[in-house]
């Protein structure tokens, strides 16, 4: 197992174009671990409300989350439930359940077109305002 690298996000966005590959390096060699320790200028205000309502849409029922499911969308966006993703590897479902949402991408955009399923209509829990996007996972 190698070790977890440590990958400047920001340099994505402000640094330069070798700075940038950089980053696009760091991911993709995390992948040999599964992690990586970002840095970002997200507030802590930001984490810790966004964590606050996650932990409060993850106690919600079960009933209540499905609503947040969106069928068809292979788990790219909405709530997915317990036992429903298999990982590449196993024989098992896993005991996970994942919230997913992200940006709009246009309509007609060419990822839309080519991968329909891949950026669907983005469902967020209903009232929450999830805002940006992002997955999580309990």
């Amino acid at each position: 197992m190698g070790e977890i690298l440590e990958v400047d996000l920001l340099e994505s966005e402000r640094g330069s174009p070798d700075q940038r590959r950089a980053v696009v390096d760091g991911v993709r060699r995390s992948l040999a671990t599964g992690f990586v320790y970002t840095n970002h200028d997200l507030s802590g205000d930001l984490l810790d409300t966004t964590y606050g309502m996650l932990r409060e849409f993850f106690e919600l029922p079960g009933e209540t989350k499905a609503q947040a499911a969106a069928p068809g969308t292979s788990g790219q966006t909405g709530y997915t439930g317990l036992l429903v993703e298999t990982a590449a590897v196993a024989d098992v479902p896993d005991w996970k359940e994942m919230l997913n949402w992200g940006r709009e991408i246009p309509s007609g955009h060419p990822l839309q077109r080519k991968y329909p399923t891949r950026y669907p209509r983005q469902v967020e829990p209903a009232g929450r305002g999830a805002g940006k996007g992002g997955t999580a996972t309990r």
